[in-house]
């Protein structure tokens, strides 16, 4: 006897890794239909995917030295600072102006097209034509254009979009307008070198250097957008080689190797042109500055010569007297410092104005133009071009006045370190021209002592001199500009030029999308095991019961394959039978406290209907009847009863027709094939059955039957339905539970455990019926002991079972495939 107040485990949500990991086995094809599937998927995306480059160029941004720019040069240049050469470039190469220039110049805009496996790949230069467009007319805007070859040299153009209306681009003036496309002119054949000229095409066709044409060859022009070209080219990234260094790598990362390495080149190409440029502007202002200035010095030195000539001719004087010389000398030194100092006063003004009225100060020449070397001066103009080209540059990029306060800040701060340097110079100029004029009133004072004709002389000469000497200062200032700007070198260096070497793709990453995929593949019918194990809320096997209940097992019946549910009598060989003898063995344990002469009683109950209770109860009744004992099986689940249907006899007249006193004992009873296995139907449904069965009545039928046979088999309702089993285990002295395994809810058990933990059943042991040997949930015994007498018999043995057996008749095809195996085996 079992102690009712043992622990009853009911922990049946708690995760089982072992029926999990076997139910994983058992469904090994799910994973491996996982794991084809979604490879097949990772390649048809992989080759479906375009693919992916990436081309880069490396560059240097460094001060190159002019070789003629040295410290004797008097004339100096500057490009804002090689501090922000670096940043300058980045923000040039992201503006719209030089992306639009660089798009331009290349024609990106224009694509060769080829179909390919899964779209049309744009061939660019591989392309055994070219087409030189009309950009002032309006060309077909998006839209494949056919070139299909009819000859080497001949071609048709065909439009497949089946629609009325398209869009044209005019590239010179950047618009597009809506087209009307005309089929008829389609239909027709151009040649090479032949002017298209159609409302909505213009151009002009010719055969590339080097490429071959075929008859009946298909290729494909398209037009974009020039906003959508420059747009995607305005993502290059810049980013420096080394931190600190001047050194940038320029990258670019689509579909086509020779396009990005194009276009790269060329943008470099035009950064240095551009940036070459820029640094000659001033060395470009400076000489045009100086020719104005030349071509007014020019003339009045044509004029004075004239008038030299003519007086000496007149006069008949060539040359001044001694004295006259040594004045003259004085009186030119003195001139040419004084028309120094007063260029010097004059740029002095203008730099001034210019400072305080005008926000560019790049458009103003240098003060070395002027003979200007003074230190704050010419820094003060250094560092003002120097914000001057920041904020420009800061202008480009965005519009908001709040960006610029800090940098307009900066600007006033120069300018007024600048007017600062401009007093301080124009106030020692002035000084200086006060002391030439005092000197130049001497020398005129020794002038009027000399004869009139060569005062006149001397006056002429020495306006001729001065303007000579003006000339000569001004024209060597221009050749030292003209050399310093034919010397400049671009500060850009192209270390690496962008090449297409047949780089591999760096999308799709098809390695890694192969591996994602075979990891789905696995994951996702694993997970679908797991989710079905964790919802799975039925019974598969002892294990399972063990672990979710105290209660034992007392046996366990394999599924039958008879056409109804007398197995034992019809197929006494069968090991289903066996596994009745089993249990019938097992039950005289659970007799014990009976005696050997007493009846015993068997209550046999379930959860729901359909585990297969009624099968047990005719079984374990027809297995003690067939070891010559004499077995009454009683229907006593009077709402829907079963037993006579396999019998094959009558339920008119039952239990339900004695406990209400309507039959005698003897006349409820009928009988079966077997001679010592009495059978005692429900009998009709009576309205009250609960109260049938736990009436005085019921004790009296019991009694009866206690002394009429040795085994009374009571088949009752489902315990898990109503109550009535309950009612009836206490006038068994044993009771059976009949799991039926894949069938049986888990928390089904809840209910018997609860009971028995109560105390309000005892003596009761569980019964696995429809067992099967599988993998695939976990389950799969031979023979483990503690589960019972009877477990398996029959199952455990193998081969070694023929004989004791009957042939069950498995017409499935694993079955047909098992025996053609053994037939081979045993010949």
């Amino acid at each position: 006897m079992l102690d009712n107040d043992i622990d009853i485990k009911t922990s049946y949500n708690l995760f089982d890794i072992r029926a999990f990991l076997k139910r994983l086995i058992g469904y090994w094809y799910l994973v491996v239909i996982g794991l084809v599937v979604s490879l097949a998927m990772a390649y048809w995306i992989n080759e479906r995917t375009q693919r992916m480059y990436a081309i880069s160029t490396l560059i240097s941004i460094k001060e190159e030295p002019n070789p003629f720019f040295t410290a004797n040069t008097s004339l100096t240049f500057n490009w804002g600072g090689a501090s922000d050469k670096v940043e300058t470039t980045r923000m040039i190469l992201s503006s719209r102006d030089h992306n639009e220039e660089v798009v331009r110049t290349i024609q990106s805009y224009i694509h060769y097209l080829r179909q390919g496996r899964f779209r049309k790949e744009d061939i660019h230069t591989n392309a055994p034509f070219r087409v030189e467009i009309d950009e002032d007319r309006h060309q077909l805007l998006n839209v494949p254009i056919r070139v299909l070859f009819t000859g080497d040299t001949t071609f048709k153009l065909m439009v497949d979009e089946d629609v009325e209306s398209f869009n044209g681009i005019n590239y010179s003036m950047n618009k597009v307008q809506p087209l009307q496309v005309a089929t008829d002119l389609l239909d027709k054949e151009f040649s090479f070198g032949e002017k298209i000229d159609l409302p909505y095409l213009s151009l002009t066709m010719h055969q590339r250097e080097g490429g071959i044409v075929n008859s009946g060859s298909e290729f494909f022009l398209k037009f974009a957008s020039l906003n959508e070209e420059i747009s995607k080219f305005q993502r290059v990234r810049v980013s420096v080689r080394t931190q600190g260094a001047s050194m940038l790598v320029l990258s670019l990362s689509g579909p086509n190797r020779a396009i990005m390495a194009d276009y790269l080149n060329a943008t470099v190409q035009i950064l240095k042109t551009n940036q070459l440029d820029q640094k000659n502007v001033y060395a470009d202002r400076t000489i045009r500055f100086i020719d104005e200035q030349l071509q007014r010095v020019a003339d009045s030195l044509s004029k004075e010569e004239l008038r030299l000539r003519d007086f000496r001719k007149e006069k008949r004087i060539v040359n001044l007297s001694s004295k006259g010389s040594n004045i003259f000398e004085k009186m030119v030194e003195l001139d040419k410092l004084n028309n120094e100092a007063s260029i010097r006063l004059t740029y002095l003004n203008e730099l001034e104005n210019y400072v305080r009225s005008s926000k560019n100060s790049l458009d103003f020449p240098a003060p070395a133009t002027s003979g200007i070397s003074n230190a704050s001066i010419q820094e003060g103009y250094n560092e003002l071009v120097k914000l001057t080209i920041e904020r420009a540059q800061l202008a480009s990029q965005v519009k908001n006045e709040v960006y610029f306060e800090e940098i307009d800040k900066k600007i006033e701060a120069a300018k007024s370190l600048l007017s600062e340097g401009i007093e301080s110079e124009r106030a020692s100029t002035q000084i200086q021209m006060v002391n030439n004029k005092s000197q130049m009133n001497r020398v005129n004072f020794e002038l009027g002592r000399l004869p009139e004709e060569e005062q006149q002389l001397f006056n002429i000469q020495r306006s001729y001199t001065i303007n000579e000497t003006t000339y000569s200062l001004l024209l060597s200032k221009r050749n030292e500009a003209s050399i310093v700007k034919a010397a400049n070198v671009s500060d850009i260096r192209v270390i690496d030029k962008a090449k297409d070497l047949g780089q591999a793709p760096i999308s799709p990453n098809t390695k890694s999308k192969y591996m994602t995929f075979a990891a789905a593949g696995v994951v996702l019918p694993v997970a679908f095991l797991l989710l079905l194990t964790l919802l799975d809320n039925n019974i598969h096997g002892p294990q399972e019961i063990r672990r979710m209940s105290s209660i034992p097992i007392i046996g366990i019946v394999g599924r039958s394959k008879a056409s109804n549910n007398l197995a034992v009598l019809e197929k006494p060989k069968s090991a289903v039978a066996e596994s009745f003898r089993a249990l019938r063995s097992s039950l005289q344990y659970l007799y014990r406290n009976v005696g050997d002469a007493d009846t015993k009683t068997l209550v046999i109950t379930s959860s729901v209907s359909g585990e297969g209770k009624t099968f047990c109860s005719i079984n374990v009744a027809s297995v003690l009847a067939l070891s010559g004992k004499k077995t009454v099986l009683v229907g006593l689940d009077l709402r829907k009863p079963k037993i006579f249907g396999d019998f094959e006899i009558s339920n008119d007249i039952g239990a339900v027709n004695f406990l209400i006193g309507q039959r005698s004992f003897d006349e409820v009873v009928q009988k079966t094939q077997n001679e010592h296995l009495h059978v005692i139907t429900s009998g009709p449904i009576p309205p009250n059955p609960s109260e049938l069965l736990i009436g005085n009545k019921m004790e009296e039928f019991i009694g009866q039957l206690k002394a009429a046979y040795e085994y009374v088999i009571l088949d009752t309702p489902p315990l898990g339905l109503v109550s009535d089993a309950v009612d009836l285990m206490k006038y068994g002295d044993a009771s059976l539970y009949v799991i039926r395994q894949d069938y049986t809810k888990k928390p089904m058990l809840n209910i018997i455990n609860e009971k028995f933990k109560k105390g309000e059943i005892d003596h009761i042991s569980f019964v696995l019926n429809d067992f099967r040997q599988k993998a695939k949930y976990g389950y799969g015994y031979g023979y483990e002991q503690g589960y019972g007498y009877g477990y398996g018999y029959g199952y455990g043995y193998g081969g070694y079972s023929n004989g004791y057996h009957e042939d069950e008749g498995d017409i499935s095809l694993v079955g047909r495939v098992k025996r053609l195996f053994k037939k081979n085996k045993n010949r």
